[in-house]
């Protein structure tokens, strides 16, 4: 149906641009939030080296004596990032230490350099009695060790915040255009239905214009003929106006319903049982399976469902290939009745919505106003009507009514 393809072309093609511009959005933003990583990373990573360039410059100069001094100075220099500063000698022994440390701390070590003779004699080994200055062979090689605090590592809020922004930001854009879809899709609907119906409403004004206008000279032609084949003797001629007496009243029944489609009676409804009219109804039609829930009623007027469901059902039978059945299906709630008769034969095609436009019929027998007049019908009595091909193949007519709750 060209209506549905609209819809679903809307509603699908909004959100599906929409996920092409979040994804991308994304991307940039895990890519942003990558680079801003990285650059934090490289921003801290060159402050601790700083940090340890200093050191190595000022212990070259003070020596190790005055290094407790000198990483007190620079651990005020290295804070918030860095909690502890210790030296340790080439062996691994701790040489001075300032601030405090955690386990959880992440520890950055730096190679230093402080001279040959930074600790103290190098043809010894280890430190000799009354010289806790001096250290082993390592020649001047120290390694000093930054404690960072846990936090050192994280990215500000607001960079910590912009990758989730925008995965919320994306994901709300797709949702805006689903909205935005459906919103289109009802409207273009909305459209499409108000220009149908006003072009239809013109049709059958001007057709029932027309009715009236004719309906006076067919009267004469049929009174006419009528008294022609009263006193006719000829019995070759007497046929033929039988013939155009009969299509006279052909004529006047296609013209009272074009009258019906063009201005549908006013309903008087009431309460009515489902299951006996449903019945009543298919009693002419043969092999016709039955499916009413107990109770199920309806209020509008039983003339008008009784031409609904009949006219239904003889469209059925029409299309229906040999050996088949046809299915009636009522659902209930308390608000509203569902009525599904079902055929197994070529189905509406792809736009079902051209069957009930007046005149438009593929049986040979039809005048192409059975159906445009059943949902006039069905729309006076606050319902609608309307054609699906089913899973499975066939045509499937939908029609809906109010429920017993709807009365008054």
């Amino acid at each position: 149906m060209t209506a549905n393809r609209e819809q679903s072309h809307w509603r699908s093609a909004l959100p599906l641009a929409a996920a092409a511009s979040a994804a991308l959005m994304i991307a940039l933003a895990a890519l942003g939030h990558h680079t801003m990583t990285e650059r934090h990373q490289l921003v801290l990573d060159g402050r601790l080296l700083g940090l340890a360039h200093s050191a190595e410059i000022r212990l070259r100069d003070s020596g190790i004596d005055g290094a407790e001094n000198e990483l007190n100075e620079l651990l005020g220099e290295g804070r918030p990032v860095v909690t502890g500063i210790a030296l340790f000698d080439s062996d691994g022994a701790p040489v001075a230490s300032a601030g405090g440390v955690a386990a959880a701390n992440r520890v950055r070590s730096v190679d230093l350099f402080l001279g040959r003779n930074a600790g103290g004699d190098p043809q010894r080994n280890r430190p000799g009695p009354g010289q806790p200055g001096q250290r082993g062979s390592g020649r001047g090689r120290f390694t000093l060790r930054m404690h960072l605090d846990p936090s050192a590592d994280t990215l500000p809020l607001a960079q910590r915040l912009l990758l989730p922004t925008v995965i919320a930001a994306g994901i709300a854009l797709v949702w805006l255009a689903y909205l935005a879809g459906r919103h289109l899709d009802r409207q273009r609907l909305e459209i499409r239905e108000v220009a149908q119906r006003r072009r239809l409403e013109a049709l059958a004004r001007a057709g029932a214009g027309l009715a009236h206008q004719l309906r006076t000279p067919l009267a004469t032609i049929k009174g006419t003929s009528q008294l022609m084949a009263e006193r006719c003797d000829d019995d070759d001629l007497r046929p033929r106006v039988d013939t155009v007496v009969a299509q006279a009243d052909r004529m006047n029944r296609l013209l009272g319903r074009l009258l019906d489609y063009a201005r549908p009676p006013t309903p008087e409804p009431q309460v009515v049982e489902m299951a006996e009219m449903v019945a009543a109804v298919a009693e002419p039609y043969p092999d016709v399976e039955i499916h009413v829930p107990d109770g199920a009623a309806t209020f509008v007027d039983p003339d008008h469902l009784e031409e609904i469901l009949d006219n239904l059902l003889a469209n059925a039978a029409y299309f229906r290939p040999e050996g088949t059945s046809i299915e009636i299906a009522v659902e209930t709630d308390a608000e509203s009745i569902r009525v599904a008769v079902r055929d197994h034969g070529p189905g509406p095609g792809d736009d079902p919505e051209t069957h009930f436009e007046p005149y438009q019929t593929s049986r040979a027998d039809g005048t192409g106003l059975g159906l445009p007049i059943a949902r006039a019908l069905a729309e006076a009595n606050r319902g609608a009507l309307n054609l699906e091909t089913p899973p499975g193949g066939g045509c499937r007519a939908l029609l809906l009514l109010p429920g017993t709750a709807g009365r008054g």
